[in-house]
């Protein structure tokens, strides 16, 4: 069964654009991975965060400094949780140490991020993480997990409304970007990632559609509405339940 990402939404203002594709990928196979897991130190093979990545490069002093700027790049982040009366800046594990010779990667979440990780309240995340994986700009990477927020689980598809400043924002654009270069750079390659199939696997979404909305003064674009469909496979496998996730480790 694909891997499966879940997390409490507050982890979507968090943008990873810093993060190389390929970095974007091991910390969202890390996450996977530590769903149930608790505050416990757990260990896993490289081997296990090669394939949930996708990871295709052979050298071990490749995929160690991959790790390791991946995790520095993690500390790096300013991740907070906050609601109506309480603000917190958050580590997100407390321990992270990859070991070289044996080819292990060890892993504690902090206690505040592995409510995080395991929120099943109505305030939560969820995407296959192979469906990020083959995506190759991360552009695109962030914005497809951005879109997994409003999807209805019923109806397999959803919209994202947001106004051009908060997009700004949370994929981290450049304000030098104008918004032709948002157009090419971002809306054409998640169009042409999203809808298309590519080595024998399945488009992401059947629909793809972007409306840009005028401010009531003046032409400038004030936000985007992006709604998407899900392209549903003619053999599906029968799903898990959604607020039960699934049992792989």
């Amino acid at each position: 069964m694909n891997e499966v990402v879940r997390y409490d939404n507050g982890l979507n203002t968090v943008a990873l654009r810093s993060f190389t594709p390929v970095e974007m990928n091991l910390f969202w196979s890390v996450c996977a991975k530590m769903k149930r897991r608790g505050t416990q130190t757990v260990e896993f093979d490289f081997e296990v965060f090669k394939k949930l990545s996708q990871y295709d490069r052979r050298e071990k002093d490749r995929f160690y400094n991959d790790l390791k700027s991946m995790f520095e790049k993690m500390n790096r982040l300013n991740f907070y949780f906050e609601n109506e009366s309480y603000y917190e800046q958050l580590m997100l594990f407390q321990r992270f140490a990859i070991d070289k010779d044996r080819e292990k990667v060890i892993v504690q979440a902090s206690e505040k991020f592995e409510f995080i990780l395991n929120s099943i309240g109505t305030n939560f995340t969820r995407f296959e993480l192979e469906n990020l994986t083959v995506l190759n700009s991360s552009y695109v990477k962030e914005l497809y997990r951005q879109l997994m927020q409003f999807r209805d689980i019923k109806t397999r598809s959803g919209y994202w409304a947001v106004t051009v400043e908060d997009f700004r924002k949370l994929l981290d654009i450049p304000d030098s970007y104008r918004m032709s270069h948002i157009d090419s750079r971002i809306f054409k390659k998640a169009e042409e990632e999203f809808l298309n199939s590519r080595d024998n696997r399945l488009p992401i979404f059947s629909k793809f559609t972007i409306e840009k909305i005028k401010a009531k003064k003046g032409n400038k674009i004030q936000r985007f509405v992006i709604r998407f469909t899900e392209y549903l496979d003619p053999n599906p496998v029968p799903m898990v339940n959604w607020l039960e996730d699934d049992n792989s480790n």
